[in-house]
């Protein structure tokens, strides 16, 4: 999975994009097309150099060399397609010489400003030569011109077109033709290097993927998770786009702690506006920021890589294919089961199955799909308000009303019952209390 394809998902990683600060545009658009790590061994090597990245950072936020070091990579273009057309034989025209001469000249002065930097970033090639190559005047400005030191004749006939009173146009058609052999041998001469500028283009955009992934770390105090194989745990886990809302309001994010194991689904159970669906949504959120190398939202954590993210929420209703919500959320899940057949690096997070039919083969429906993923050994949470016999699960809940006010704090429980706080909801939003008392006065009945 690359990044590019998680934008659109309700977790919030789009807003995890957003947030980061490149230099180059170039640097966002080969962020989208990385894949998602996997391994543990990858993981921990990225994780191992990007503590380093953001040690370096946080202790020299205003250091003149990191400032100018920005500076510099914000002239970094995209020339991917310069250098493939190249690569293939084009003869260079004079933007695409500027295009290789400006990348050459940037990579050289940062070069040596890398050198007095801990061993952190990617190494860049040495473009020198690239650099005298097109700058044989040694002006080391942004800008390229066939320069009259390229070819003597060359220089001559400017020379007589320049004095000429009249336009002389075989003299412009000669000086057309020189100028283009000159294009053919420096493309000839560059050849050679293209492999080197294309590594210097890459390694370019991945130290401001560091500083941008490096700063966003800082800004939203992330923290980087150990890295486990059969248990998932959160302490103090948080959102950071809802938290960086909440604290415009003046208000405070209430994190949360939980542990998820393979041979214990999570059954979280709680009222409708109890905190069950954000809570999922930040697990896939941290799952996913983990896994594409930000750290994620958390005091600590330790956190299982996986193959496959399931995280099931909403209103799946697809009006494409004629399919009613059930319909659509019952394919999902049918998916989520074929796939656990063949792996269990997979991690389940269900918000509400079965939710939009009736309340006894809901409850069903839920009881036996838990019973099937504890089998399959899948990191599972299912946020349920069924009252499901959850055997073999371990069961939570958010903590609910305390002294006038929501607590979003997830509690372990032996009780099947799932709280019932609706109407203390519904009645601190303002709803008509008459409405509220004879529903009370029903539940009573009952």
């Amino acid at each position: 999975m690359k990044l590019r394809s998680t934008m659109d998902l309700s977790c919030g990683m789009r807003e995890v994009y957003l947030n980061l600060e490149f230099s180059s545009p170039l640097s966002g658009q080969i962020l989208l097309e990385r894949e998602m790590y996997l391994s543990d061994s990858i993981l921990s090597s990225y994780y191992t150099k990007f503590s380093s990245v953001v040690d370096f950072v946080f202790q020299n936020q205003s250091l003149l060399s990191l400032t100018n070091l920005k500076e510099i990579l914000s002239g970094v273009r995209d020339i991917r397609n310069t250098i493939s057309a190249m690569s293939a034989g084009k003869v260079p025209d004079d933007v695409e010489l500027f295009e290789i001469k400006n990348l050459s000249m940037i990579s050289e002065t940062i070069r040596p400003l890398l050198s007095s930097l801990p061993d952190i970033f990617p190494v860049l090639p040495d473009l020198s030569d690239v650099v005298e190559l097109l700058d044989p005047e040694a002006l080391r400005i942004p800008s390229f011109y066939i320069y009259d030191s390229y070819d003597l004749e060359l220089k001559m006939l400017r020379k007589d077109l320049k004095s000429s009173v009249e336009f002389k146009e075989d003299l412009y058609y000669k000086c057309s033709v020189l100028e283009e052999r000159v294009r053919r041998s420096l493309g000839k001469d560059i050849f050679k290097y293209l492999n080197n500028l294309s590594l210097s283009l890459n390694n370019l955009a991945e130290i401001d993927i560091f500083l941008a992934k490096a700063d966003l770390f800082i800004r939203w105090n992330l923290s980087i998770p150990n890295i486990s194989k059969e248990k998932t745990y959160y302490q103090a886990l948080f959102n950071p786009e809802i938290s960086i809302s909440l604290e415009k309001q003046g208000n405070k994010y209430q994190p949360v702690s939980l542990f998820i194991e393979r041979n214990s689904p999570v059954v979280l159970m709680g009222a409708n506006m109890g905190g069950k669906s954000v809570s999922l949504r930040t697990i896939a959120l941290s799952q996913y920021m983990f896994q594409f190398g930000f750290g994620v939202p958390a005091e600590n954590a330790e956190i299982v890589p996986v193959h496959q993210i399931f995280h099931l929420s909403g209103d799946y209703q697809d009006l494409n294919k004629g399919l009613s919500s059930f319909a659509a959320e019952m394919k999902m899940i049918d998916l989520l089961l074929k796939e656990s057949e063949r792996t269990n690096s997979i991690l389940a997070l269900l918000d509400e199955p079965a939710r939009t039919t009736n309340p006894y083969e809901g409850k069903a429906l839920v009881e036996s799909l838990l019973s099937f993923l504890r089998e399959r050994m899948l990191l599972t949470i299912v946020a349920t308000h069924y009252n499901v016999d959850a055997l073999d699960c371990t069961k939570m809940r958010v903590k609910g009303y305390e002294n006038g006010r929501m607590n979003y704090e997830l509690v372990y429980t032996q009780d099947n019952e799932a709280p019932q706080e609706a109407i203390t909801i519904a009645r601190s939003l303002g709803v008509n209390e008459k409405w509220l008392e004879e529903a009370s006065r029903l539940i009573g009945k009952k």
